[in-house]
């Protein structure tokens, strides 16, 4: 009986320590399950590639060279361009940018100026490739520093008169997208107003974004395809003021932004078959007080002869240079937003 007794005590102990043995397997296995889950090592990995920058660290180790070695800096200007640089690393500036604010064929002093210049509008959070660009392209040209900073005066200028612009049409109610698309359009408007629109066009087009909201929506994409219409137009010849009139009728009358970069297309098919500018623009502002379709207007161009078979197909003549994205032709696939929003269909006008 003892025996039993002793017997069945070793096998308790015995389940017990297998029992034991497993939860502690389990356990382990766990836990170096979680050290190597594959989510968690491919994060580490992509931190690792995205901190791998062998170009861009060869770039600030020059110019960190530089900066200590370069003859004719006083220690303050040394400590500015120090400071300059580790600011164009918080502010997410790229390599093209860098590389341009800190250009190897002019002495660094003298491009302390529009170091400061593009980080406070950075710091503000405006859109900088405006300015930089218009700095690559008067280095490439060979500029002189002060024509350089005459250049990007104005363009800063731009940007905030872009800027304020959004932000009023945003309290007004039109909808915006997401923060890289607003600062994009912000962008692309300042452009608009370097080729020739001006402050005030780009109040009148905001105006006509609140008065389109009385009867419908409207988005910042809308608002900045009526601008960029009105810069085409303006390029293509038409007065500014009627350019811009133009783009405001459309925009007011709720065609969508593919619809509004169409017309542009519109006006620059017809002048290639000769048809005059001022006409072209009347039958066009006829046809959008009318709330017609692209269609229709374009049947009506084809009519005066301003327009062949190879021009309407699809709408576009299977090219369309005014288009920058997916083009909205009459009645058809709409037009989708730059910041992934939803599509534009091209649906009925006229806001009443």
């Amino acid at each position: 009986m003892t025996r039993k007794w002793m017997s069945m005590a070793t096998v308790a102990v015995s389940v017990v320590a297998l029992v034991a043995l497993i939860l502690t397997g389990m356990t382990a296995t766990i836990v170096f399950a979680q050290d190597d889950d594959p989510a968690q090592t491919r994060t580490r990995e992509q931190v690792r590639d995205m901190d791998s920058d062998p170009q861009g660290d060869m770039l600030r180790e020059r110019i960190r060279d530089r900066i200590e070695n370069e003859e004719g800096l006083q220690t303050q200007e040394r400590e500015r361009l120090r400071k300059h640089l580790g600011e164009c690393d918080e502010l997410g500036l790229g390599n093209e940018n860098v590389a341009a604010l800190f250009d190897e064929s002019q002495p660094l002093k003298k491009q302390i100026r529009t170091q400061e210049r593009v980080l406070a509008m950075a710091h503000e959070g405006l859109p900088v490739d405006p300015v930089m660009q218009k700095l690559r392209e008067g280095r490439r040209k060979g500029a002189n520093e002060e024509v350089l900073n005459q250049v990007c005066d104005r363009m800063e200028a731009h940007v905030r008169t872009a800027n304020r612009v959004m932000e009023r049409a945003r309290e007004d109610g039109v909808t915006p997208g997401n923060a890289d698309a607003e600062r994009r359009r912000t962008s692309e408007m300042a452009m608009h107003m370097w080729h020739g629109l001006e402050e005030g066009d780009m109040d009148q087009l905001r105006e006509r974004a609140r008065l389109r909201l009385r009867d419908g929506s409207c988005t910042t994409e809308e608002l900045a395809a009526a601008s960029e219409t009105a810069a085409k137009l303006k390029e293509m010849g038409v007065e500014r003021k009627r350019a811009v009139n133009l783009s405001g009728d459309a925009l007011q009358n709720g065609y969508t932004s593919g619809e509004m970069r169409q017309l542009g297309w519109m006006v620059m098919t017809a002048h290639m078959h000769g048809g005059p500018h001022d006409e072209v623009c009347n039958e066009l502002e006829r046809g959008i007080r009318n709330q017609h379709q692209l269609g229709e207007m374009m049947q009506n161009m084809w009519q005066h002869g301003w327009m062949g078979p190879a021009d309407q197909h699809d709408g576009r003549g299977g090219h369309n240079p005014m288009d920058n994205g997916t083009g909205s032709g009459p009645g058809g696939q709409g037009h989708g937003d730059h910041d992934g929003g939803t599509g534009e269909g091209g649906h009925g006008h006229g806001n009443g």
